[in-house]
């Protein structure tokens, strides 16, 4: 075999194996995408960073052969099995903010109740320290405007990653959205009908 045959023979194959690492990584776009996108639709946001590589393939699998309440239940199960070990982490983590370790009674009263499957509790609770957090985040610099809104364009802005773009989408269109709660029904994950006591 020539030299020029041998190069040629070389080209080509490194020429395919391009085109199948770019139609996969097309692919594993499509499918991070997608998976961000029922993760959201469940309010499992957040979450995902807790899950590896095969375990979000899975849940995207089981999303579109058996619909997204089957996938939102097994996330259930796969959370509530190992995830206070996590919540205990996350709370050592959380001791590290100044803003949570002196509300660190306030957290871990909600997390408990969470734990206890008091959702009515927990969510109330924590939604206040969420706004809280995101004030000492910007500070004083966005004036009147909503400070949680605010955080997630700014992380929008940072963060060229799909969940920046949801997170900002969720928090934008149903958790800050506004409503006129005389005319709107209001989701069941809206700050103000939650805080407000509409919803």
């Amino acid at each position: 075999m020539s030299i020029e045959k041998w190069m040629a023979d070389t080209q080509q194959t490194l020429n395919a194996l391009a085109a199948q690492v770019e139609k996969g990584w097309a692919e594993y776009e499509i499918v991070e995408k997608e998976a961000f996108e029922i993760l959201n639709r469940g309010g499992w946001l957040g979450m995902e960073r807790h899950l590896t590589g095969p375990q979000e393939r899975l849940i995207h699998q089981i999303a579109k052969s058996k619909g997204e309440d089957e996938a939102h239940e097994i996330l259930r199960k796969l959370f509530s099995t190992n995830d206070w070990n996590l919540l205990a982490a996350m709370i050592e983590q959380w001791v590290d903010i100044p803003y949570l370790r002196n509300r660190e009674k306030i957290v871990r009263d909600a997390l408990a109740a969470h734990r206890a499957r008091q959702y009515t509790l927990s969510v109330p609770a924590l939604l206040p320290l969420a706004e809280g957090l995101s004030a000492e985040i910007v500070g004083s610099a966005v004036g009147r405007q909503n400070v949680a809104k605010a955080v997630a364009r700014d992380w929008k802005a940072r963060e060229q990653e799909v969940w920046a773009e949801i997170y900002l989408d969720l928090v934008t269109n149903v958790f800050y959205k506004y409503y006129d709660f005389d005319k709107d029904p209001a989701p069941y994950l809206n700050r103000n009908g939650i805080l407000h006591g509409r919803v």
